[in-house]
């Protein structure tokens, strides 16, 4: 942090005390030529916020009333559209916009990244979904649903108030020899070795370029935004990995695309897939069968039954990775082949799934040899 922080826009998040902090330390960076900005803005609900009544407006200080989403809609919302930042000054190099998350703030930037994926595809599925696996870290609690944001942190210890996380950890007193962005994205490589189709992880990780004002480059949140767009590219299925993260804590979140709605087979045509998809899984072609389901899977628009589906495309996959010793790579996605496949006989999917179910688990548990697929038995 020796060096000039030079940054062009910061906005801070909220104008109560942290904010009040960050927009003050900011100042005195400025005042003492540590860092070089154009305008801080402080963004909050409250027109009388403390930021406001403890250090006002300034020429290099300004304060904006509105909601948070509301704000990055407009914001980020114009930078996706390619306005380049100006420079500073004639000769100056261009430097970039900044983030200052405030601790205690929703994950405002995945929310952001979600609302984008949502208009960009009004005719597909975009949830946000538990994010699953472990990343090795003392603290993980996830928010309860349809938030499911999972924070973790490697501190099982409280942390000094405003710690710029050094080398040397002051908590302990020891070389801090770990990276939340190294445990996101180990994560993501370990979900698709298990067969997941994860893409990213897309981090905005926060650095301190002035003493205890954490902040992430606004380019880093528009590079996240495409990622997103990069994986729903195609008519598949896709998920992304996505963190706002420092490099001790961080806050999780698991964004699915579903896959594109395609016009509904014909009865003798959907037969036809149904059958190839059963002879391939029969015969234990677990990958073939599992692309010859996905290909009933896209046709259907329903959730509900669209889950029951994706639990035959999850099984063939688990009992692919059985069949290569992946055990990870079966508990993962076996779990979740059981949960999608859990319920009664639904009328409108042909193959028979309450028994199959019962006998993937005892195979997957290593109980029993893998369960047929066969049609609903009709009197």
């Amino acid at each position: 942090m020796a060096a000039l922080a030079t940054m062009r826009d910061v906005i801070v998040i909220g104008g109560g005390c942290y904010g009040t902090f960050y927009a003050g330390q900011l100042a005195r960076a400025q005042e003492k030529g540590r860092a070089r900005l154009r305008h801080v803005i402080v963004v909050d609900r409250d027109p009388d916020c403390r930021a406001r009544r403890e250090l006002g407006e300034t020429a290099d200080r300004r304060f904006v009333v509105s909601d948070w989403s509301a704000y990055f809609d407009h914001f980020l919302g114009h930078a996706a559209s390619g306005a380049s930042p100006a420079q500073d000054s004639p000769g100056a190099p261009v430097s970039e916009d900044y983030i200052v998350p405030s601790p205690l703030m929703p994950h405002l930037m995945f929310e952001w990244v979600v609302r984008r994926a949502r208009a960009r595809w009004p005719g597909r599925a975009v949830t946000v979904e538990p994010v699953p696996g472990t990343l090795g870290t003392p603290y993980d609690r996830s928010a309860p649903a349809p938030d499911h944001t999972r924070y973790v942190s490697f501190a099982d210890w409280i942390c000094p108030t405003h710690c710029v996380e050094p080398a040397i950890c002051p908590a302990i007193g020891e070389a801090r020899d770990w990276e939340m962005s190294a445990a996101v994205a180990g994560l993501a490589t370990r979900l698709r070795t298990a067969g997941e189709r994860v893409a990213g992880p897309a981090l905005f990780v926060c650095r301190h370029h002035v003493f205890g004002v954490g902040t992430f480059a606004v380019t880093a949140v528009l590079a996240g935004d495409r990622t997103v767009a990069g994986a729903g590219a195609g008519p598949e299925a896709a998920a992304v990995l996505v963190g706002t993260i420092s490099s001790c804590h961080g806050a999780v979140n698991l964004l699915r695309i579903g896959p594109a709605a395609v016009a509904p087979a014909a009865p003798a045509e959907r037969r036809a897939r149904l059958e190839l998809a059963r002879e391939r899984f029969n015969a234990r072609a677990y990958w073939a069968a599992h692309e010859a389901l996905e290909t009933v899977w896209r046709s259907i628009i329903r959730e509900d039954e669209a889950a029951v589906w994706q639990g035959l495309i999850q099984a063939a996959a688990a009992l692919l990775h059985r069949e290569r010793g992946n055990r990870h790579g079966v508990e993962v996605v076996g779990r979740a082949a059981l949960e999608k496949l859990a319920g009664p006989q639904r009328a409108d999917v042909e193959f028979e799934t309450v028994t199959f179910r019962a006998e993937l688990a005892r195979a997957l548990a290593g109980e029993a040899d893998p369960p047929r697929l066969e049609f609903v038995a009709h009197d």
